[in-house]
């Protein structure tokens, strides 16, 4: 069974079971008993399934694609590329360099 499936029925179980527990033992309104119920399950749920929700939200993680590339692994590959004579004849400039030559040309 996938960990979100079995993590969203735990807790559903242990909102319905406290619901359950407050409407046969306490003499409070079912929107009192339903307030303290869900209240009652996200704390023991927080507490009782920190493993459960550890592996949810790891597969979600490895769900989400990673960048292709970034800024800074662009720059350097421009930068290794310029060294080894392989890239054209203009160097790579960085970000600080780019707002030095604006800062100059005002």
């Amino acid at each position: 069974m996938k960990a979100w499936l079995l993590y969203t029925l735990a807790r559903l179980g242990i909102f319905a079971a406290a619901l359950l527990l407050l409407r046969v033992l306490t003499p409070m309104p079912w929107y009192w008993a339903t307030i303290v119920a869900a209240l009652v399950g996200l704390l023991v749920s927080y507490i009782a399934l920190a493993k459960l929700r550890h592996r949810v939200a790891l597969s979600l993680a490895e769900r989400r694609p990673g960048p292709a590339h970034d800024a800074d692994s662009d720059f350097e590959d421009d930068f290794v590329d310029a060294a080894d004579g392989e890239a054209p004849s203009a160097q790579p400039v960085s970000d600080a360099d780019r707002h030095a030559a604006r800062r100059d040309e005002v």
